[in-house]
């Protein structure tokens, strides 16, 4: 059983997740200098439909959970692979890093749900701390001036933008409801807030460091500030270490979900692991080797996560164990 402590870990990670590698240059190149609303508002909605969500008394339906686990496996696979593949490790094959990337999450499906919460404990502590030392590290690089004019953009992209925010954050978080076991609303809602902000924060960063222009070319804008961290002029280039702290979020991320497909899909082994072998095939014999497609999903799939969050809500599948 997932103890109050776990399932607010858990959603933190999860309301994280699918922002990292892909998202915020999306947010940027939409909404602009309006992000930062975009991002108070999808958190405001993102967290009124997880409410609406946790009260019903019937879980998601077994299909939708498969299709909302392989949306998250994709983007966090193409976000993974990107960037330790341009950053971390650039010379080493694709296909390489997901198959050690895959080995790791499917020798984690074989473990009990407690034992990723645990984990996700562990790890929760060192993010905190690369963290906070990180953008503390950035702070002297804030220009306030970048954020103006606030409202830069049209009624429709700031929409588009709430619509993102709130699908990236809340789909992983469909799938925590089912062990919510004993648990109140506002365990898994703390998880969310918590990780909401520190993603309104990153926006922050983003403009106030880069601006929007700057940072809508960007590809990982996310990444491109923490080159800006700089302690008493002692402690620089640290970018290639903290990133890790979203190499480790998208990890538990995946974990979860792998536990998740495992668990809906036991009785059809063979689909299971068609699917990860068709991610894994997928990405690199069509996304890799064409950006076409990789920006593609990155403009629209979004789109798709919030229609899943929609369908989730009016589809329901067995009574849950609450």
């Amino acid at each position: 059983m997932i103890n109050k402590r776990q399932y607010m870990i858990l959603s933190f990670f999860l309301t994280r997740a699918l922002f990292l590698g892909g998202c915020f240059s999306l947010l940027v190149n939409i909404a602009k200098n309006s992000m930062i609303i975009s991002g108070i508002v999808g958190m405001l909605l993102g967290y009124f439909l997880l409410y609406l969500l946790y009260k019903r008394k019937y879980s998601v339906s077994n299909i939708l959970k498969v299709f909302i686990v392989i949306c998250v496996l994709l983007i966090n696979t193409l976000s993974s692979s990107m960037l330790t593949g341009n950053y971390l490790l650039d010379h080493t094959p694709t296909l390489l890093i997901l198959l050690f990337f895959y080995l790791v999450l499917l020798y984690g499906k074989n473990k009990k749900m407690e034992v990723i919460a645990r984990v996700s404990e562990i790890v929760i502590a060192l993010s905190f701390i690369i963290y906070i030392i990180g953008y503390i590290g950035i702070v002297p690089s804030i220009k306030l001036c970048n954020l103006f004019p606030i409202i830069d953009s049209k009624v429709i992209d700031v929409v588009k933008g709430i619509i993102i925010f709130a699908a990236a954050s809340l789909l992983p978080n469909i799938l925590l409801l089912d062990y919510k076991e004993k648990l109140k609303f506002k365990d898994v809602g703390l998880g969310y807030i918590v990780g909401s902000i520190s993603i309104i924060i990153i926006m922050f960063f983003i403009l106030t460091i880069y601006g929007s222009e700057l940072s809508g070319i960007a590809r990982f804008p996310e990444y491109l500030i923490l080159k800006k961290i700089n302690i008493m002029d002692l402690i620089t280039n640290l970018e290639n270490v903290l990133v890790m702290e979203w190499i480790v979020n998208i990890i538990v991320c995946c974990l979860f979900c792998i536990k998740v497909l495992y668990k809906v899909l036991r009785k059809i082994k063979p689909l299971f692991y068609l699917i990860i072998i068709g991610i894994i095939m997928g990405c690199e014999m069509f996304l890799f080797k064409n950006y076409v497609y990789v920006l593609f999903i990155k403009n629209y799939i979004y789109y798709g996560c919030f229609i899943l969050v929609i369908l989730s809500l009016i589809f329901r599948h067995k009574k849950t164990t609450d």
